[in-house]
């Protein structure tokens, strides 16, 4: 439907992710999505409004992609390449999307509204650390679970960096694999 709210949201990613949020104007993000102003104020409030809206609607995709990978049967390696993999592959079909949360995540916290990262960060954090402890025999402690993901998810967000800074084939199913390996050996010699 042109004109909907799909429309407008996916036109304020693009401008929010050139412009950042400080930078980008209502009518830039209308003329982007082929709408009217009053078009837009139908379906959001404001600019912050439309903003808010954007990153609620991008982390409950997350949360779902989450919970498909947390459904995902087989080793915990299985596992952890399962779910890698499948962040790698929407971050090379999305790369507006990750151009714009690295643009949100790292512009000055005054130049956007408030929106909680730490608090989504954290959820993703527990879902992957719960992989660590389903595949745990060893008795590991919910501590060290949160380490793990946590180390995962740096050595996630290095690779998407160097993707998008160098140009550099990093996001491929072979470099995944080594990422959890590497990760493995080093549960297994804690």
């Amino acid at each position: 439907m042109r004109g909907g709210r799909e429309v407008i949201l996916k036109a304020a990613m693009q401008v929010f992710a050139e412009k950042s949020y400080a930078g980008a104007s209502i009518r830039e993000i209308c003329k982007a999505a082929g709408v009217t102003k009053p078009v837009l104020y139908y379906h959001f409030r404001s600019k912050e409004h439309l903003y808010q809206e954007l990153l609620i609607d991008i982390f409950d995709d997350f949360r779902k992609s989450l919970l498909r990978s947390s459904k995902f049967r087989g080793t915990l390696r299985d596992k952890l390449i399962n779910y890698l993999h499948s962040e790698f592959r929407d971050t090379l079909k999305k790369p507006v999307l990750t151009r714009f949360l690295f643009r949100t995540m790292f512009s000055p916290s005054a130049d956007s509204p408030f929106f909680n990262f730490i608090e989504e960060f954290e959820r993703q954090r527990q879902v992957i650390g719960d992989f660590f402890l389903e595949g745990d025999k060893s008795g590991r402690d919910r501590r060290n679970a949160q380490f793990y993901a946590t180390v995962l998810m740096g050595m996630e967000l290095i690779a998407i960096l160097e993707h998008f800074f160098t140009e550099r084939t990093t996001l491929t199913r072979r470099n995944v694999e080594r990422y959890v390996d590497f990760l493995l050996r080093g549960c297994a010699g804690t």
